[in-house]
């Protein structure tokens, strides 16, 4: 009698706990942190796959990506200074999200009860669903890129967003809005909606319109390792591909930088770059022409081509992007490249190059600013950096709200649009 009890109690523990899904953190780039609880100290992510227990945090510094794949079928990675928490992943997957950004591809499977992300003002549940999450200090941004998703706040309120449709939460209140052009032209969105494309993940196709994509997009031709990411175009890929010659962007060339010549009418792109605080920044300019997106590549060689060297994917209307690197003593050099529909860069810009420092750049070119920046890679001071104080106290409040402490030099490097305000003792936007 007595084993049979223990038999019916244990019966109903495990199915009302549900199924483990087992959540792992696949890939990363850049400096990625860990810890299995409040009381440990943070560790550097060395070895991949890293299994996750609930309650594991997870963190990532200044040009860093941490992509997570979850036994259920899910998908999810978040990107530069962003927090997150593996709360649960038995019978559900919770994350708890305090900072930063992240992308979610939920898969529908009947043995997960929900698939959550909690927020300071609530919570937000999908099913099978894809959206994104962009926490701001006090703004929060939901953008739902496929199907629906319902957001519980603390005040017992409810709301519900489409495809197409974002939840803006803020001081002011609790909107849910039409996502607009610029949110899906952030860097991080709009690269995000094209690998996602190209890996025929859920994604509406009004959202794919709106963001410029064509239904069919090339085949990605990546191919990457625990270093190497083919999950996004704000993470550092490489593969096999041709051509290497440079194109003056003061001088008409003919070569593509991909073994064939420029076509008659492509843009003729200038590029110029600057360090500051948080990283490079690049502008460009260019004159009309037909293009899809662009192309920012890095790399340690003048001759620099995609997809062979480090890059970024970028919306065809920006004229701009921070690539946040910490001051090394290293060089550089970046260029930028018109990519086309039909699977090439069609017009390269000249190449730049910068020695980088803890506190002032180095050109080994002449570099200037274009003053049109757009907003998700807004232009900063040297004075944007942080404080310049040594002390354990200084850089833990620095690092405690998203920043990148520079031993170095005793600088704070707050995420990008931020600043250290030594009153509030904690990165600010501007």
């Amino acid at each position: 009698m007595v084993l049979g009890i223990v038999g019916v109690s244990l019966y109903w523990f495990v199915v009302g706990r549900g199924k483990d899904f087992g959540v792992s953190l696949a890939s990363k780039k850049g400096t990625v942190e860990y810890r299995e609880n409040e009381s440990d100290g943070w560790k550097t992510v060395d070895n991949l796959p890293l299994k996750l227990k609930a309650s594991a945090e997870i963190r990532t510094l200044a040009d860093s990506e941490a992509s997570f794949s979850i036994e259920d079928g899910s998908k999810a990675k978040i990107g530069s200074y962003s927090h997150i928490v593996l709360s649960s992943n038995q019978g559900i997957i919770d994350w708890v999200q305090t900072d930063g950004d992240s992308h979610h591809q939920v898969a529908k499977n009947a043995e997960r009860k929900s698939y959550k992300v909690s927020i300071g003002d609530g919570e937000l549940e999908a099913t099978g669903t894809a959206f994104e999450v962009k926490i701001r200090d006090a703004d929060t941004t939901v953008l739902v890129l496929k199907d629906q998703l319902k957001a519980t706040y603390k005040d017992k309120s409810t709301a519900e967003a489409k495809a197409g449709e974002k939840i803006v939460i803020n001081p002011m209140g609790k909107k849910v809005r039409e996502i607009e052009d610029q949110d899906l032209k952030d860097n991080w969105t709009f690269s995000n909606l094209e690998e996602d494309q190209k890996n025929n993940l859920l994604v509406d196709e009004s959202v794919l319109a709106k963001a410029g994509l064509s239904k069919t997009a090339p085949q990605s031709q990546a191919t990457g390792d625990s270093q190497q990411q083919t999950t996004s175009g704000n993470q550092e890929e490489k593969a096999d591909s041709g051509g290497s010659q440079t194109q003056s962007g003061s001088t008409e060339t003919t070569n593509n930088g991909n073994g064939g010549e420029q076509k008659t009418g492509q843009p003729k792109i200038s590029l110029q770059v600057k360090q500051n605080p948080n990283g490079i920044l690049l502008s460009w300019t260019s004159n009309q022409g037909e293009w899809d997106s662009w192309k920012v590549l890095k790399g340690t060689g003048q001759d620099l081509t995609y997809p062979n060297d480090s890059y970024r994917t970028v919306s065809k209307d920006a004229n701009s992007y921070l690539w946040e690197i910490s001051g090394d003593g290293s060089t550089y050099y970046f260029r930028v490249c018109a990519w086309a529909t039909n699977g090439e860069c069609i017009s390269y810009s000249n190449s730049e190059s910068l020695t980088l420092s803890g506190s002032t750049p180095t050109p080994t070119a002449e570099t200037t600013t274009n003053k049109n920046v757009n907003s998700a890679s807004s232009s900063q001071d040297q004075s944007s950096g942080g404080p310049k104080k040594s002390g354990t106290t200084t850089r833990k409040k620095c690092e405690g709200s998203g920043g990148h402490w520079t031993e170095a030099t005793n600088n704070c490097n707050c995420p990008t649009g931020e600043v250290f305000v030594e009153g509030l003792g904690r990165c600010k936007k501007k």
